[in-house]
This record gives C-alpha cells, sequence and structure tokens, in this order.
C-alpha cells in the first residue's frame, strides 16, 4: 500500500477499529465515529431507549434544534440499527450507524454519523446526532425510559462539544 493511500484512509477514519459509517455520496464531509460503554444497561435496553427516543416517546424531542430522526433499519432485538437525522429546518439529512454488542449487563456501542452534503466543520452536528440518543441526566438531557450511565471514546470526532447538543 503507498504512502499515500495510507494517509487518505487515516485521514478519513478508515482504520481497522474505527465504527463502521453508513456512508456519503459526498467526497468531503464531516462525521463522527465513536464508541459509547455502557456498564450498568444491556444492549437491549440501550437499543429500547434510542428506538422509544427516536419515536418521540413520553414526550421526547430532539434538543439540538429540533431535528427528526426515523429508524430506517433495526430493532430493540437486532445488533446494528441505521438511523437518518433530518435538520430541524429541512435541509440536510445525516445517516447514522450503531453496532451493538455486550453481554448480560453491559453495552458497548459503535456508533457513526455522517453529513451527506459537503461539509468540513459542523459545529458538532454529527457527534449531536448520536450522543442525544443516549445521554441523560448526567449531561442534563431528556430522555423517554431510562436514564444512562455512560462513558464516550472518540475515532474519528473532533467536534465532540457536549454543551451544543442542547440548545435552550
Amino acid at each position: 500500500m503507498s504512502a499515500q493511500l495510507i494517509i487518505i484512509l487515516l485521514a478519513f477514519g478508515a482504520v481497522a477499529g474505527a465504527p463502521s459509517c453508513p456512508g456519503s455520496k459526498a467526497w468531503i464531509h464531516a462525521k463522527c465515529s465513536l464508541t459509547a460503554t455502557f456498564p450498568d444497561s444491556s444492549c437491549g435496553d440501550v437499543a429500547t431507549e434510542i428506538i422509544a427516543r427516536i419515536n418521540g416517546e413520553n414526550g421526547w424531542t430532539d434538543p439540538h434544534n429540533g431535528g427528526t430522526y426515523t429508524l430506517t433499519s433495526g430493532s430493540e432485538t437486532t445488533s446494528v440499527l441505521t438511523t437518518q437525522r433530518v435538520t430541524g429546518n429541512g435541509k440536510y439529512t445525516d445517516l447514522q450507524k450503531w453496532t451493538l454488542s455486550g453481554s448480560g449487563s453491559s453495552c458497548e456501542v459503535a456508533a457513526c454519523s455522517e453529513s451527506q452534503v459537503t461539509s468540513i466543520l459542523d459545529f458538532s452536528t454529527n457527534y449531536c446526532n448520536l450522543h442525544v440518543l443516549y445521554c441523560g441526566s448526567q449531561d442534563g438531557c431528556p430522555v423517554a425510559k431510562l436514564d444512562f450511565k455512560y462513558q464516550e471514546a472518540f475515532a474519528s470526532c473532533s467536534q465532540n462539544d457536549k454543551s451544543k447538543c442542547i440548545v435552550k
């Protein structure tokens, strides 16, 4: 493999161990890939809460500028979910992919959100696309059913400011 190709692959996060991303038609686009670990929650519970928020259960609405989420594949019992979020103004759509793995009462979620249009800076939007579907009281996030404790690790997510995710 040439040095130039390796640099390109590293720049775009195409390295082993990075969460799988949904893809984008835009050659240059913003994205965020991360791993969230839920030490006291099963993957079934995590998937249930993500889907409950997408469905707006118990009055949940996207706290990041009022976007609209759609579950495009998967369920509470599958290990892979795909979602999309349309911005509150309806102008932009981002795609997300969630891969859940774990056993017993712990779960690890490898997640990625990608812009579908040419973009470089997104002011933490792709991070917030993911974060608001699982964050809880430790961050001041509204929940639909379950309030999780978690830790995040970033694979390729240079813009990850939690304060941008809750817009009041």
